[in-house]
């Protein structure tokens, strides 16, 4: 991308140059067009998608590109002009979301305003919304053809914003607050020695920040002061917002520190209002906090390292008294879903970024992030995650939900038992204390797996762990909790009710509506009881010896009492 302070230079070269000579693949030089709003908004979207598949670029508008002599071709753009607008219909009208970057630029010719837009490289293609494209080629836009597409798919790499490299002496950018909070997160980590002897120099040398004995972009995000990480990477932002209700919050604090430093502060302000519970167990008593520290700082950094650094935004952090929101910039990659995020292989989007965590040790690039924020909070019998794509922004929210002793007695009782719970097991156990009953294609959903998978994860928990229990065969095969598992988290008498007092009391339940010459679908039972569709079938199956049956077919199938 090019500044405002380069674009002052290269105004001076009009003199004796047009605009046109000053053009480059990744700069253009656009006249506003007079007679029409719209023609503006047009051209803009036209310049912006044109840039983005070619790797990104610069427009400055208000120039006349044929004319020599400064006074002559600068023209200029209207002064009441809100580049709000503009960057709200490119947004809209593009195909993924663009969202470009504007700045004033004043000049003393012509309205003396002039408009720099940046179109930060992405994932291409990009189109319009009507599916028409181009790419910038040397000084043209040409169209994007099928075949070009694929030719440049095929020949090209996907461009990463952090491995950018900033011609600037890395010291005058460089602070040391932030880079003591990395050799104090290293530290804790316990990485080799060896590195945390390095000068600060070296050390940034030893892990690919400094090239050319430049910083990148990725580096000045991790060691850089906040005016330096605003001046060059301006879309970066982080916030928090202690909420009261749905629009109102008791504090905020909003910065463009370091992440090393933002996830300090972050973390400090959780901190405020994170209760402890202490368990007593034997000679220790280990404190269980409301958010696993764990989970909170897995869940930080991944939303730092994956966030979408071309796309204005911020990375919101809102802590209501029942939950905590998590947003960052930037749509799922590479074929992420909420649906398969626990078990998807690894994906990028800024690998630059992520290789400098994981080389300092602040984040592991084997997808290991995910399963622990899943296992911090499930292996406390907490709600797990919940993950949603939302427009072009990535949330997460952690349920404020209390530490379960018994299920962490569970949990203790399987290790002694030198059982490994994972993730998957953990999932299905949480849904069980919440439903009871589990089937293989509800299991399937729950931990994220093929129906194979659920199938041998439901068959190891059975009959090497022995949590579970099944009832009946084939499609209508189900499973409970076992006595023992049931023993460990509710107590015996507990699960003796479960088994029969509460199942008989919704057979009674049943029967008497049924008993006032009313009928009743599967839904409707459903909503009566908190059962599934098939939990509700096997009911009825049993109600038949009282003398209920069924009627109907399909979707028009209806039970009746009729002895």
């Amino acid at each position: 991308m090019i500044s405002k302070e380069e674009v002052q230079i290269l105004l001076d070269k009009l003199e004796t140059s047009i605009a046109d000579e000053l053009e480059s693949q990744q700069l253009d030089f656009k006249q506003w067009i007079t007679r029409s709003f719209d023609d503006n908004i047009k051209l803009m979207l036209k310049m912006a998608v044109c840039m983005a598949n070619g790797g990104g670029g610069s427009v400055v508008f208000g120039v006349a590109d044929k004319v020599k002599g400064r006074s002559n071709a600068i023209l200029g753009v209207p002064e009441d002009v809100d580049t709000t607008i503009f960057q709200k219909r490119i947004y809209e009208k593009t195909d993924p979301h663009l969202t470009p970057v504007f700045e004033d630029i004043t000049v003393p010719e012509g309205s003396t305003r002039l408009l720099l837009m940046n179109v930060f490289p992405g994932m291409p293609p990009y189109t319009t919304t009507d599916g028409s494209a181009t790419i910038r080629q040397g000084k043209d836009c040409i169209p994007y053809t099928g075949s070009l597409r694929r030719k440049m798919m095929d020949t090209s790499t996907q461009m990463d914003f952090t491995d950018e490299i900033i011609h600037e002496d890395w010291q005058s950018l460089f602070s040391h607050s932030a880079m003591e909070r990395v050799r104090e997160i290293m530290s804790r980590e316990r990485v080799d020695e060896s590195l945390l002897t390095l000068s600060d120099e070296d050390l940034l040398r030893s892990i690919g920040a400094l090239k050319e004995n430049f910083l990148t972009k990725g580096a000045l995000l991790l060691v850089g002061k906040p005016e330096a990480i605003s001046k060059y990477i301006p879309q970066y932002k982080w916030s928090f917002r202690k909420m009261i209700s749905d629009t109102d919050y008791s504090h905020r604090d909003d910065g463009t520190h370091a992440i090393p430093v933002a996830l300090y502060e972050l973390e400090r302000y959780i901190a405020v209002d994170n209760p402890m519970v202490t368990v007593e167990s034997g000679l220790v008593h280990p404190e269980f906090s409301t958010y696993p520290t764990i989970a909170l700082r897995e869940a930080l950094l991944n939303a730092f390292g994956h966030r979408d650094y071309r796309m204005n935004g911020t990375i919101m952090l809102k802590q209501y008294k029942d939950k905590l929101i998590l947003t960052n910039p930037g749509e799922f990659v590479g074929g992420i879903t909420p649906k398969n995020i626990l078990h998807h292989p690894p994906v990028a989007r800024n690998n630059h970024l992520m290789d400098l965590l994981d080389r300092l040790k602040l984040v592991n690039r084997s997808n290991l992030g995910v399963s622990r924020i899943f296992r911090s909070l499930l292996i406390e019998g907490k709600e797990p995650p919940i993950y949603r794509e939302v427009g072009s922004n990535i949330e997460l929210t952690f349920i404020s939900s209390p530490l379960n002793k018994d299920f962490k007695n569970l949990i203790n009782h399987m290790a002694q038992e030198k059982n490994h719970i994972d993730v998957d097991h953990l999932l299905i156990l949480q849904y069980l204390i919440r439903h009871e009953e589990i089937d293989t294609s509800i299991a399937a959903e729950v931990a994220q797996r093929s129906m194979e998978q659920a199938r041998e994860l439901l068959s190891k928990m059975q009959n090497e762990f022995n949590l579970l229990e099944s009832i009946g065969r084939g499609k209508g095969r189900y499973f409970t909790l076992s006595r023992s598992a049931y023993k460990l988290l509710k107590g015996e008498l507990q699960y003796e009710r479960q088994q029969i007092l509460d199942k008989e009391a919704v057979k009674i339940r049943i029967l008497s509506i049924l008993k006032t010459d009313r009928s009743l679908t599967n839904k409707e039972i459903r909503q009566l009881t908190g059962m599934n569709q098939k939990q509700v079938q096997r009911l009825v199956k049993e109600l038949e010896p009282d003398g209920v049956k069924i009627v109907g077919k399909g979707a028009g199938t209806k039970y009746i009492y009729s002895p």
